[in-house]
């Protein structure tokens, strides 16, 4: 049989065709298993030929190679073209990856609120799983129902808050990833915060609110004001006299109305002492500089100690007004003690105290403040 140069030239632009669609190294490509043994899985790639997945593409879950059978129709990202048996060398795991992070950018361009899976925790969050991904949760974007209460942001207790989540399945959104770097971040609290941001648009600082009661903690009172805000009322805003344990004057389920007083950063701070006689306005008729007066001591801070007075009010005695005495020694907490007036700034609901027959001090970098931190 003889061949003409133009049959020739034929074959060579139909190879040279055939060559061009080859896949490269990175593409992923669809076949049907041919075999699966202990040593290989075997593909048929249809016009560009056999492929070949190896073991140790599944050393992290062996049970998905037991899962495979002949007939089976699977996608896989090309590792090689030709590898020393001549096989397109295939990997299950990395078109996996691959296809995972793509359904990831598209979550997160719709704007998705996916359900996810608590897989472990951190002392910065929770870690979870997205389609095969692992991801993180930061505290930070936790819905105020599950963020930890804890006061002083203890890590040791705020991993130990977080252990009841494990295991559990949490609504979250996209916030940011990474493919390169590995990084993949999810919110809870972006979920509601277009709503959120809708409700505080409606509320200025000064407004009355009624809310529930959902958790009180040393530190002050939670408070449910719809299904999407939430509201604190901090120890120092529930009384003008001093609580030395906010458990014993509210309750969980309790019903309240509170004043707005802050909504710096999103959040909204209420106070139930706003709703209260300011006892400070008619101090200036029962206090004078000077003037001797008893009161316990409620707080003893590095700074001074503050003190409970008739009426309402929380005085300062600062640490300057010892001398060489140390706090500890000279006063004990829930004792009451003689004190003398230095000054008073009914305004600033500030009254400085010192221990009679001291001379007050002249300078000091020590500033009483409005109330104690409980």
């Amino acid at each position: 049989m003889q061949i003409n140069n133009s049959e020739i030239k034929s074959m060579k632009d139909l190879l040279s065709k055939e060559e061009f669609f080859l896949p490269k190294p990175g593409n992923i490509v669809n076949g049907q298993i041919i075999s699966v043994s202990k040593g290989s899985v075997v593909l048929d790639l249809g016009p560009i030929g056999i492929g070949i997945i190896y073991p140790g593409e599944f050393y992290d879950n062996p049970d998905r190679m037991k899962g495979l059978k002949a007939g089976d129709k699977v996608s896989a990202m090309l590792i090689e073209l030709e590898n020393d048996d001549g096989y397109r060398e295939l990997s299950l795991r990395s078109a996996q990856m691959t296809t995972a992070w793509q359904d990831i950018k598209e979550k997160k361009d719709l704007g998705e609120v996916i359900t996810t899976k608590i897989v472990n925790i951190n002392k910065g969050g929770l870690i979870v799983e997205v389609s095969g991904i692992q991801g993180f949760l930061p505290l930070s974007q936790l819905s105020s129902e599950h963020y930890p209460k804890i006061d002083g942001g203890d890590t040791t207790k705020i991993v130990q808050a977080l252990q009841k989540f494990k295991g559990m399945e949490f609504q979250v959104k996209i916030l940011d990833f990474n493919e390169a770097e590995n990084k993949l971040i999810v919110s809870e609290k972006a979920i509601k915060e277009e709503a959120v941001k809708e409700e505080l648009a409606k509320l200025k600082v000064g407004d009355l609110i009624e809310g529930k009661i959902t958790e009180v903690t040393d530190f002050g009172a939670f408070v449910k004001l719809s299904d999407t805000l939430d509201g604190l009322i901090h120890s120092s805003e529930i009384d003008w006299k001093f609580i030395e344990d906010p458990r014993e004057v509210l309750h969980s389920g309790d019903d309240i109305t509170a004043k707005i007083i802050s909504l710096d950063g999103g959040r909204v701070s209420l106070s139930l002492k706003a709703l209260k006689d300011d006892p400070w306005l008619k101090a200036e008729e029962k206090y004078q500089p000077g003037q001797k007066v008893n009161g316990r001591v409620i707080k003893i801070r590095n700074n001074g100690a503050f003190v409970e007075l008739p009426g309402d009010i929380i005085a300062f005695l600062p640490v300057a007004e010892l001398g060489e005495k140390n706090l500890s020694d000279v006063f004990e907490v829930n004792k009451e003690y003689e004190f003398a007036i230095v000054s008073l700034d009914s305004k600033e609901h500030k009254l400085v105290l010192t221990l009679p027959g001291n001379k007050p001090a002249e300078e000091t970098n020590e500033k009483p403040e409005e109330t104690p931190v409980s």
